[in-house]
């Protein structure tokens, strides 16, 4: 009999046996439900979104006060997310040792080409930033850290994770994105294949977000079989910094992603 560690590791992919608890997997919706970029909820602001029965939501939700994920406020009777959440994130970054080692890689990248540089990781049809260094032209430093979240369909560093997927895996995500997007998705669909035919060609992805950057990504192999998009972007009403083109930046990113896989293999 196969179990889910076994089949875990000769696969290199985690796997399932048993089925999980559902009250969990529940209770971790409406946590997501604030990644969307709202500071507070209501009950029936939650329901909308998560899609579960209000007395589901609100017991869920009075688990999470009571587990010190949210918080209540009874005066705007909405919940937010609680501080335990932030030291999280904190969390997250110490248990990814490997960043250590290529930080100053991105950095110099940065610098030298006066762009602004991102390594990503894919969540539920986002593409995530775990770090970035932004010495691009334009004032977004601010608006663009680690935990930004962008639409996997819309980004370089999306593009070139879609074009990495087996096409198993990339038709599960464009099932997604279908619900998603709705009647919009079979004109959106043809314009997402031309970008990743693109992609194999080259080796780079090419693509506009929706804070007005434009970019080429990449993907790039890191420890423990993870696999990362790494991109380099500019605001597009600015352009590139001369002597770069579009395509002289994708050569670039590409040496880049080979500096970084060294790194990792040598670390």
């Amino acid at each position: 009999m196969h179990t889910s560690r076994r089949i875990s590791r000769e696969t290199g992919k985690f796997v399932r046996v048993t089925p999980g608890s559902q009250s969990l997997e529940r209770g971790i919706r409406i946590l997501r439900a604030f990644l969307e970029g709202a500071p507070s909820l209501s009950n029936s602001e939650l329901v909308e979104r998560v899609h579960l029965p209000k007395a589901t939501v609100s017991r869920l939700s009075r688990s999470l006060v009571d587990a010190g994920m949210l918080e209540f406020n009874p005066k705007e009777e909405a919940y937010r997310l609680a501080p335990s959440c932030l030291s999280l994130g904190r969390a997250f970054q110490f248990s990814r040792s490997e960043l250590g080692a290529i930080n100053g890689l991105l950095k110099n990248f940065a610098r030298e080409n006066q762009i602004n540089v991102g390594l990503s990781a894919y969540d539920h049809l986002h593409m995530v930033y775990i770090t970035t260094f932004r010495e691009g032209r334009g004032g977004q430093t601010r608006t663009v850290a680690a935990g930004l979240r962008l639409p996997i369909e819309s980004c370089s560093p999306g593009i070139a994770f879609l074009a990495y997927l087996e096409a198993s895996e990339r038709a599960a995500v464009f099932a997604m994105l279908a619900d998603r997007h709705g009647q919009e998705w079979p004109k959106l669909k043809a314009t997402v294949n031309e970008q990743i035919r693109n992609a194999r060609e080259r080796g780079y992805s090419q693509a506009s977000s929706a804070f007005g950057n434009a970019g080429v990504g990449t993907t790039v192999s890191g420890p423990q079989g993870s696999t990362y998009g790494l991109n380099a972007s500019y605001l597009a009403s600015a352009g590139l910094p001369p002597p770069l083109t579009v395509e002289k930046l994708g050569q670039k990113l590409l040496l880049l992603a080979a500096e970084v896989e060294a790194a990792w293999n040598t670390s």
